[in-house]
């Protein structure tokens, strides 16, 4: 299929999906039939008694942690460390670094293995070796049949200690994190969370700035060689181990592979920095043209660490406030008002530092104001009256019932107590928090909302098409001052003048356009008046005509049925089995966009 048609079918099939276009009559159908019984009446047993898995756990004498849990069930052995290392501790010159050096560390080959070799091996196994780095942490990861255990084992070791870091995969890292940064401003969701963490920590933290082209251009090899030799010590990895095996027999390989392992004296392991914060009302907008919907945060830093005491009260306000279909936001602002898509909610705490508050919601570009301001009130009434007793119930079981999908995979288990052992938390500080949510009171929920929820000193995100909005954004103001951010992508660092082009510079441009134009068909092009492309493919055909510039007919068959595309230079219009309409702006503009570049 070739890629016009390819991208054609994808963009209808995902409106197809989304019920995008649905004709008049399709909403008159016969009601869906439903059988009468009061739901109020069902009885259901207790739960059963849960017991939590209890790996073993064993400390090397070089500081290396290690978890051991057997798990008989699948003839598999898995493996994940957590490293003390992440984005927050690269230089801002050099956003992206950790990134770099997380993918090549698996990509880049060991000082025994090319990278080719490692990705033959682990084909024809059928295991898998994958690493990354992120903010505040970084892992690597391990599968494989228990049968193969001694051949993955070993190169998984020899990737977290002795990475070669080839120099072309550096390069190619540092390509796929530009080509990243091109695409940054495509998804409205990505948009809001970036720039809101900005708006909360401001934009010189390590937990707000990102990748810019300069700063990807200036990592070299020896910084990302660097990096790694600063972190990777045996005493800042934690390393979980579950699976078929024998518990005495897998703690030899280990200490076979990692024993030898040595780090500097004077190595302790790095906690990730305090967060600088901002709290302040603000009303802030990103103009984005290609939506008819808006995305919208808002919220504040929050004040607590997870084993602050008032943590479980915290967990109760997160359900009673946005605990899903449950949840005030969900009920009051979705169901009652129809005021969103989706909305949500959540009062993060970090274990080293506190998280932040803040709730959101997508809604149509129309209601933008109205449904931030019912979201805020939902905040605010949190704060006034204690729950009632329905919600209290309600808002503990969710939490309770659900708690024992904790544990509902091996390698979350041991991903917590990893965690927990690097923070130094207690092994059950999550059932501890369990206990602490069954003695929570509503007076409980109503005292902590009202010290630590703010939503006089929120900051307010809007991404969306402001010429759509029936109210202007002002009006969320206190002093009629919204903040427009500019999420252009910039092309060099602030201050520095792009360099002036010289005669050679230019004339050597125009000579290799004319080249390539040549190589392309030359003046042939200009002949071309219409254009037809038939494509088969797994037995179903597309047919393609154009009348250029700007006029098509398509016909595309796919499992959702046969989808007609007509744009007469004026409009598209859409024939699908749901019927027929004109196409939404944006998905023109997408459509007619690829066909000229095809």
């Amino acid at each position: 299929m070739n890629r016009f048609a390819r991208t054609l079918v994808l963009t209808l099939a995902a409106c197809l999906l989304t019920g995008a276009f649905m004709a008049p009559s399709a909403a008159a159908q016969d009601p869906i039939r439903t059988a009468d019984y009061d739901v109020e009446n069902l009885d259901f047993p207790p739960l059963g008694d849960f017991e939590a898995p209890e790996p073993e756990r064993l400390t090397l004498d070089n500081g290396m942690t290690i978890f051991l849990l057997e798990d008989h069930e699948l003839p598999q052995v898995n493996a994940v460390a957590r490293i003390g290392v992440g984005s927050v501790y690269e230089p801002a010159a050099k956003v992206g670094l950790a990134s770099v050096t997380g993918t090549v560390m698996r990509t880049g080959g060991t000082a025994s293995m090319s990278s080719d070799s490692i990705n033959q091996v682990l084909e024809g196994l059928g295991a898998t070796v994958e690493t990354s780095i992120g903010t505040a942490s970084g892992s690597a990861f391990m599968s494989t049949l228990k049968e193969n255990v001694d051949t993955v084992l070993p190169i998984f070791a020899e990737v977290l200690r002795r990475p070669a870091f080839a120099a072309e995969k550096v390069n190619l890292a540092k390509n796929q994190q530009k080509s990243a940064i091109s695409r940054r401003n495509d998804n409205p969701q990505q948009i809001a969370l970036r720039e809101f963490d900005k708006i909360v920590y401001g934009e010189d933290s390590p937990y707000a700035r990102h990748t810019e082209y300069w700063t990807v251009d200036a990592i070299t090899r020896e910084d990302v060689v660097n990096f790694y030799d600063q972190y990777f010590e045996p005493n800042n990895v934690i390393l979980s181990v579950w699976g078929d095996f024998d518990a005495e027999a897998m703690e030899e390989q280990l200490r076979a592979q990692f024993g030898d392992w040595t780090a500097p004296e004077d190595f302790t392991p790095p906690m990730p920095p305090e967060p600088t914060t901002n709290r302040a009302y603000s009303v802030n907008f990103v103009q984005k043209d290609d939506v008819t919907q808006s995305t919208i945060l808002m919220g504040h830093p929050g004040a607590l660490r997870q084993n602050d005491p008032d943590y479980p009260a915290v967990t109760v306000m997160n359900e009673v406030l946005s605990g899903g279909f449950s949840g005030r936001l969900f009920q009051n602002v979705r169901s009652d008002q129809g005021l969103a898509y989706s909305v949500f909610g959540n009062y993060s705490a970090g274990y080293n530092r506190p998280g932040r508050f803040f709730a959101g919601v997508f809604t149509k570009s129309g209601t933008t104001v109205e449904a931030t301001n019912a979201v805020m009130r939902e905040v605010e009434k949190m704060r006034a009256e204690p729950p009632s007793e329905d919600e209290m119930q309600l808002a503990k079981d969710s939490y309770l019932n659900s708690f024992v999908f904790n544990y509902d995979t091996k390698r979350e288990v041991l991903s917590r107590l990893m965690t927990y052992a690097y923070y130094d938390y207690p092994s059950n500080f999550l059932q501890q928090v369990r206990d602490g949510v069954e003695q929570v009171a509503a007076d409980d929920v109503l005292r902590v909302s009202q010290e630590y929820l703010y939503p006089d000193q929120s900051h307010i995100l809007v991404v969306g098409r402001q010429q759509d909005f029936s109210q202007d954004l002002s009006t969320l103001t206190k002093d009629g001052a919204v903040n427009a951010i500019d999420v252009s992508i910039p092309q060099r660092p602030p201050g520095e003048a792009a360099p002036a082009a010289s005669a050679e510079d230019m004339a050597a441009g125009r000579e290799l356009a004319m080249a390539a134009r040549a190589a392309l068909g030359g003046d042939a092009f200009e002949q071309v008046e219409n254009m037809r492309v038939v494509t088969q493919q797994q037995g179903n055909t597309s047919t393609l005509v154009v009348r250029l510039p700007n006029q098509l007919r398509t016909a595309l068959s796919t499992p959702m049925g046969e989808l007609t595309v007509v744009d007469d230079g004026e409009a598209m219009q859409l024939k699908t089995p749901q019927g027929t309409q004109t196409a939404p702006p944006q998905m023109r503009s997408q459509i007619n966009g690829q066909l000229w570049r095809t």
